[in-house]
């Protein structure tokens, strides 16, 4: 079996649509605690996972819950990875990445990479890689600094989000420079793009 943990419907379905007309039993997830049950109760072909938007809040979280099934390999389907991500995951043992925005065939052949235990990058991870950068992008986004874009994708002021949250104005402005300064941006309206693009957000989530 072949678990999806996401927490995007759109991707949970149609990659579950992709895989099983390929043959594969598959399973979706949208919990760490539906994942922990199924790896310590199922037999779990391969784990295919966003790092950025499922229930972990670090790669090192992850690492942790991959101890529960060691020899389960972990297919990576993100929308937004740096060259940091990408070291630490291969440091972490995870060495199959693969992009949202990759194609049906590029798709397919991670997961057969993975299936056989395989290391497997895809194009665009690849091309992401031997980017040259002249400044390295920081780390990934904290659970809390996504929850924040998403509230900003949805047109609240930093006051609102800070009312939201039950966190004072200069916290949330924090977490606002912190994002600007990881995604290497300078203003909203480019943060929800990016957002849209990486599939952190959804387009009808954006309210203008």
């Amino acid at each position: 079996m072949i678990l999806i943990t996401d927490t995007q419907y759109l991707t949970n379905q149609s990659l579950k649509s992709l895989l099983t007309s390929c043959g594969h039993n598959v399973r979706v997830v949208t919990s760490r605690s539906e994942l922990l049950e199924d790896l310590q109760e199922k037999w779990v072909e391969l784990i295919v996972t966003d790092h950025v938007m499922f229930d972990f809040m670090s790669i090192s979280d992850l690492v942790e819950i991959r101890k529960t099934a060691p020899d389960t390999p972990v297919l990576i389907l993100t929308g937004m990875i740096n060259q940091t991500q990408i070291r630490e995951l291969g440091q972490a043992g995870i060495g199959n990445i693969s992009l949202k925005s990759d194609d049906r065939e590029e798709l397919v052949l991670a997961v057969k990479a993975a299936l056989k235990g395989k290391k497997h990058y895809s194009e665009g991870v690849l091309d992401i890689l031997l980017k040259k950068e002249d400044v390295e992008t920081a780390g990934p986004l904290t659970k809390a600094e996504i929850d924040i874009v998403r509230q900003i994708a949805s047109g609240l002021t930093t006051k609102e989000i800070a009312a939201n949250k039950q966190i004072s104005f200069h916290t949330v402005m924090t977490h606002r420079k912190n994002i600007f300064r990881k995604l290497g941006i300078s203003s909203s309206s480019k943060l929800v793009m990016y957002a849209i693009k990486s599939g952190m957000i959804e387009n009808i989530e954006y309210h203008i």
